[in-house]
């Protein structure tokens, strides 16, 4: 594998909506030569052609680990594969991905404990580019995060703070930009109107995360969950459909922002 044009190099961060839990089988395939992987964690000497499930065996004990009581991986499929082919029909530009996401996990719980592991893996994939005379033309983060945020009744101001405290640590590595997917519901049409009562602290999140790509130029709104409830699996989750749509939604609104 030779890449021989500058790359995009993109670290994709957040909790279990990120890392994915959708069906690897029903994901596309990789557009051929539109992005790979670097596996800081289990394969930190290679790149690899990106496939689902993203992120796969990228759990550092006491770090961002998404793996289940015994052993297995809670990663099953992403949105990242439909984002790197839209954003590579729309720009040409090959991405470098960077899993760095660990479901079930608050902003607070990122500053103390998982920041640091998710710069660590952004750092470690520029020394490799670096080192193998590979150029870097931007660097950028898709972040997808707040729904134990809203469980914890986080109020706006407190989860706008914490996560540009959080971005800020990723903009001294050298990101460029944040491109932010915003959560969707509490999934009430399996819990009634408790669940409707649930729901109304993920409203909070979502309205919190509309004003922070309202206020800071830094971040920009590139998708929404929010639209899927009827594509969810779980109270959380969702089916793969809503990752790959969500995904390339995400992909042509960064891809404008290049243009």
């Amino acid at each position: 594998m030779e890449i021989t044009s500058a790359v995009d190099l993109i670290v994709f961060a957040g909790q279990s909506n990120m890392a994915g839990r959708g069906d690897a089988e029903d994901a596309p395939e990789c557009l051929p030569g539109a992005g790979y992987e670097y596996k800081a964690v289990s394969a930190p000497e290679d790149l690899i052609p990106i496939q689902e499930p993203f992120g796969l065996h990228e759990d550092r004990a006491n770090g961002l680990s998404d793996r289940t009581e015994d052993g297995g991986t809670k990663r099953s499929g992403s949105m990242v594969t439909a984002l790197v082919n839209e954003y590579y029909r729309q720009t040409g530009h090959v991405v470098i991905g960077v899993s760095a996401s660990k479901g079930g996990t608050s902003t607070e719980q990122w500053k103390k404990s998982y920041i640091s592991d998710a710069v660590s893996r952004l750092e470690s994939a520029k020394c490799y580019l670096s080192d193998h005379q590979i150029a870097v033309r931007d660097i950028y983060v898709v972040w997808c995060q707040g729904e134990t945020d809203g469980d914890h009744q986080v109020t706006k101001e407190i989860y706008k703070k914490n996560t540009q405290e959080l971005m800020e640590q990723f903009k001294k590595a050298g990101a460029s930009h944040v491109f932010l997917v915003q959560i969707g519901h509490f999934n009430y049409l399996l819990h009634g109107e408790k669940g409707k009562a649930w729901d109304k602290r993920y409203e909070v999140i979502r309205q919190a995360q509309e004003e922070l790509c309202r206020e800071n130029g830094f971040f920009t709104l590139a998708a929404s969950f929010e639209p899927y409830l009827t594509l969810m699996r779980d109270s959380y989750h969702y089916f793969q459909r809503a990752y790959d749509e969500v995904g390339t939604a995400c992909g042509k609104i960064m891809a404008k922002y290049k243009a």
